[in-house]
């Protein structure tokens, strides 16, 4: 594929990167090498390499005590040189500046633009490359840019079908699948088959029969996988909406991008008396249950995935359809917690950002009095609405301002059905509005109707 900046933007990108070629300084290699720790605890090392496993030029970097990229440098001979501090950022600046093009935004990463304008600088500075730094990165972009397709494993769900939420697809990861893929290996590496074996049997006890959220692209592998991760946590923050953990308050959801589930394990060693030790190790619990969205579940939220789904395929949403969908996220999140105290915290915080028009309004009044006219037209269970947020928020006071543990359970469970109702019916309404003002300005007519 062919890509092209305005001329303006890449004179200007260009003044930039030779600017930055000036501020190119060098660094004795003895000097660069950080002072050894005299503290070295005894890790195990499962490799060693060594200058033949090294390929290409050497590039090095420092890194700030929060992991963050400080400097770069390439190697010169006996000098290291590159970028440091306020040259460093200014590469930063310009790489971020890059890609909020429209022509690179949606296919390159800012961490691809950083590294090869700075390899431009490189060959620059060594006399090997006539191209002007535009000229250089868009190639190197066409270069890396290509179809792909991007699988995103799904924690302790499985589906008995395929389901579309926006950009989307969540997919089984079959056995089948997984022999499919075994065996194409095989075929091209037959001196490997052992490890090859070894290698996907390993992957399928991870992910065999696990849901997998699937994202089709056009990138370089860096930035598809940026915005295959961001629309599967959005989709799957969506979904995990309808999970019991919303509406259960015993309940968790382990529902998330694989590595980021929060399933408490337990490692520890004992000892007999001859010193002999057992490593005993395991989940902290029973209680990691599977998500299972089959056929029947799946008939029942239809409605309102059909309608996620066409808000999220949307281009230009509405300003009350991307108020939804954030409160519908914050919402999702307390899914994830185990202690009902921040079920709660997450749960309210959704509902007041949904529901209260600024922070000088009073909130229990408003928050009750607004879920019970949007979701019931009963008198008696309206009441009842008002009088359970009032107690509810009594509740979080205690343990926000004199940390009593919430222990009225069922009061909690209440109050979270009442939640979970409310979010159900704002899905099936949320094309309805324009504005979450018109929204709320509705929910006051009907009350004083």
């Amino acid at each position: 594929m062919t890509i092209n900046l305005h001329p303006d933007a890449s004179k200007n990108f260009n003044n930039k990167a030779n600017a930055l070629l000036l501020e190119l300084t060098s660094v004795p290699k003895t000097q660069h090498n950080m002072a050894e720790s005299t503290s070295k605890p005894d890790i195990f090392i499962s490799a060693h390499l060594s200058e033949k496993d090294v390929i290409g030029e050497i590039e090095s970097s420092q890194v700030d005590g929060f992991g963050n990229e400080v400097s770069k440098y390439f190697d010169a001979g006996d000098l290291l040189i590159g970028l440091k501090e306020d040259g460093y950022l200014k590469l930063k600046r310009l790489a971020e500046d890059m890609q909020r093009t429209k022509a690179l935004i949606d296919s390159v990463s800012i961490t691809f633009l950083t590294k090869n304008i700075f390899d431009w600088m490189r060959k620059k500075y060594k006399n090997s490359t006539p191209l002007s730094m535009s000229e250089y990165v868009l190639k190197k972009c066409e270069e890396g840019i290509s179809e792909l397709e991007v699988w995103v494993p799904v924690a302790q769900l499985h589906i008995q079908s395929e389901i579309k939420l926006g950009k989307i697809i969540f997919k089984t990861i079959t056995r089948d699948l997984i022999d499919s893929w075994t065996a194409e290996y095989k075929s091209k590496n037959p001196e490997h088959v052992v490890n090859i074996e070894r290698y996907f049997n390993e992957k399928r006890k991870k992910i065999q029969g696990y849901a997998t959220a699937t994202i089709k692209l056009c990138a370089e592998p860096n930035r598809a996988w940026e915005i295959a991760r961001e629309e599967s946590e959005k989709a799957i923050s969506l979904l995990r909406v309808f999970s019991p953990a919303c509406f259960i308050p015993q309940a968790v959801s382990y529902c998330t991008m694989f590595g980021q589930q929060n399933i408490q394990s337990k490692l520890y060693l004992t000892f007999t008396k001859d010193q002999r030790p057992a490593i005993v190790e395991g989940f902290s619990s029973l209680e990691v249950q599977l998500w299972q969205l089959d056929n029947a579940l799946l008939a029942e939220i239809m409605p309102c995935l059909i309608l996620l789904d066409g808000v999220l395929i949307k281009d230009n949403k509405t300003s009350f359809q991307d108020t939804s969908l954030d409160a519908l996220s914050l919402y999702s999140k307390s899914a994830l917690f185990k202690t009902v105290e921040d079920k709660l915290i997450y749960i309210l915080i959704a509902l007041e950002y949904m529901l209260l028009k600024n922070e000088n309004e009073p909130i229990m009044q408003n928050i009750g009095e607004r879920i019970a006219f949007f979701i019931t037209t009963n008198s008696v269970e309206r009441k009842r609405i008002v009088e359970r947020t009032k107690t509810i928020y009594s509740l979080r006071s205690r343990f926000i301002h004199h940390g009593q543990s919430i222990d009225d359970i069922q009061k909690l469970q209440d109050f979270m059905s009442d939640a979970w109702r409310f979010f159900q019916t704002l899905m099936l309404n949320i094309n309805r509005f324009k504005t979450k003002e018109e929204f709320l300005t509705k929910i006051e007519e009907v009350k004083f109707s």
